[in-house]
């Protein structure tokens, strides 16, 4: 299967799209530009629509990269770049957001959802099992995101823990043959934009809030 997929890196795309949109408004709240309570309706949804979204993909993304069997070199390279980005991440909030520096986000979630689901694409009875598994045991039992917040006792700015979010990357994984079977996907003309975003998600990741909050602060010390 070919590894790139203009609909799925248009999706990817969009994903970050929402992520900037997110960000600027987060970091804008922080600098007392807006008032905006990031705790209940859309904007407590929103961030997690776009870790989702991000997840979704990495988990359709998986079909195309290792099916009929693991491409071991492509995955160890993937997860050496992503291990690599995410400890970078960890280090920078560690020294500069102390209190909720981000000891597993998103970036981290995908690390380990990618080598997890590479375990498990060819073994989709096995997927489909332990995704509803985990949507029972998060949505029927109780036992969801808080409850292992509960357990790790530490705050942090993007916690995304592989459990419960694992699901979400087997519901991609699950429905990635489809959607690349889809006459619709593949003819939908892609954005072209979009598409370049989404080609480059994991340096716009890494670069958009250093730059977001640079030029922010920037804003608020010309206002002074």
């Amino acid at each position: 299967m070919n590894s790139r997929q203009p609909w799925l890196d248009s999706l990817r795309g969009l994903a970050v799209v929402w992520m900037v949109i997110f960000h600027a408004t987060y970091d804008m709240r922080m600098f007392g530009l807006n008032e905006i309570d990031m705790n209940v309706g859309f904007w407590y949804a929103f961030p997690r629509i776009i870790a989702g979204t991000f997840l979704f993909c990495v988990g359709i993304s998986l079909n195309f990269t290792h099916r009929p069997e693991i491409n071991w070199k492509n995955l160890g390279k993937r997860c050496a770049t992503l291990g690599t980005c995410a400890l970078i991440i960890s280090v920078a909030t560690f020294f500069t957001f102390r209190a909720q520096w981000i000891y597993f986000g998103t970036l981290h979630c995908i690390l380990v959802g990618s080598l997890l689901g590479a375990l498990l694409v060819n073994h989709r009875a096995a997927a489909l099992i332990l995704m509803i598994l985990i949507i029972v045991a998060q949505y029927f039992l109780g036992y969801d995101i808080k409850w292992v917040s509960s357990i790790t006792q530490r705050h942090s700015m993007d916690f995304i823990p592989i459990y419960p979010w694992f699901w979400v990357i087997l519901i991609g994984i699950l429905v990635g043959p489809h959607l690349e079977k889809s006459t619709i996907l593949q003819k939908l003309p892609p954005s072209k934009f979009l598409h370049l975003l989404g080609r480059h998600s994991l340096k716009i990741y890494l670069l958009h809030q250093p730059i977001l909050f640079g030029l922010i602060w920037l804003y608020t010390k010309a206002k002074t």
